[in-house]
């Protein structure tokens, strides 16, 4: 895997998230680490941070709250592009990263608007639980079960369960993709796309990426990670279970898929790791890096114009496929 060289930050990061970073600040708005800080507390300036970043007027869509009767689904919130209220819709289910431990379906609010206006699709968000509180596989089940829940119920949502993508960033793409590996089993509902952020795919941090990006000069760490990780597994679970580390599975099978990548971020190799997988597993897929921005693009949209240029061509990508 080829290496990048690193010049300095005020030469590689993009001047647009420099000017959102340092308004943040300013506004008293930027994000708490969970190492230095206790979770409550930096769970409530997260959502205070990604408040700033979705902005007062978020891309139009109709919102619907569910709350599933099926067992083991957590709650969903639909988002539907206007215009579309007659028709049966494809579906984009949209997991949230955060490391399985912090942020929510509302910090992700506007990217999510984003994906159902631009990808003609419903897009529906799983609020699934959170790390420490419930770890390991039980966020895997719940998407599971919100996949199993939109292929049985979601025609009463004007949802077409022949059309379904999953999506997600970061711990999101995570399970995103571990449901795309158990939609293979021949009595699970079908997955026809996947969409991945910068995912968290494997428990390893000896990579180029964590070595030269996780100091945190960008703003993930690779500490970070490790406490992350260690939140969603406890002390039972191994990092090897392929549920849990997507990267090490038998990736024979999977859908397309449309991973994306940011050059300056500590899980850069995940994702380039991952499409080096996929190539040999003969699934088709296209990788898209995208230089100078940090971990978590995809919800700075309203600041940063390559991330929303990024955004849109991913959902873009999501049309084409649901709309063959």
């Amino acid at each position: 895997m080829p290496d990048t060289i690193l010049l300095p930050a005020a030469e590689r990061l993009d001047p647009h998230v420099i000017a959102m970073n340092e308004a943040a600040v300013r506004l008293g708005a930027a994000p708490a680490d969970p190492l230095n800080f206790p979770l409550a507390q930096a769970r409530a300036a997260a959502e205070r941070y990604h408040a700033f970043l979705n902005g007062p007027t978020p891309p139009p869509a109709a919102v619907m709250e569910i709350t599933p009767a099926s067992a083991g689904c957590p709650p969903l919130r639909l988002y539907r592009p206007m215009g579309g209220e007659a028709e049966r819709l494809p579906v984009l289910i949209y997991f949230h990263g955060g490391g399985f431990v912090v942020n929510s379906v509302d910090t992700h609010d506007r990217l999510l608007r984003l994906l159902a206006v631009h990808s003609g699709a419903v897009v529906c968000a799983v609020r699934y639980s959170l790390a420490p509180e419930r770890r390991f596989p039980h966020q895997h089940d719940e998407a599971l079960a919100a996949l199993r829940w939109v292929a049985a119920e979601g025609e009463t949502h004007g949802i077409d369960p022949e059309r379904i993508a999953v999506g997600g960033d970061s711990a999101g793409a995570n399970l995103a993709l571990g449901l795309a590996l158990v939609a293979r089993a021949p009595e699970e509902p079908r997955v026809t796309f996947g969409l991945l952020f910068y995912g968290m795919f494997a428990h390893d941090f000896d990579t180029a990426s964590h070595r030269r990006f996780g100091d945190g000069r960008y703003g993930l760490t690779t500490a970070r990670m490790r406490w992350y990780w260690q939140q969603y597994l406890g002390s039972t679970a191994t990092p090897d279970d392929p549920r849990a580390s997507p990267l090490l599975a038998d990736l024979h099978g999977l859908p397309p898929l449309y991973l994306l990548a940011a050059d300056l971020d500590c899980l850069r190799d995940d994702t380039l790791r991952l499409a080096e997988r996929l190539a040999e597993a003969g699934v088709p897929h296209r990788l898209a890096v995208y230089d100078g921005l940090p971990h978590s693009f995809a919800t700075m949209t309203r600041q940063v114009d390559l991330a929303g240029r990024a955004v849109l061509h991913a959902a873009q990508a999501v049309r084409r496929h649901l709309n063959p």
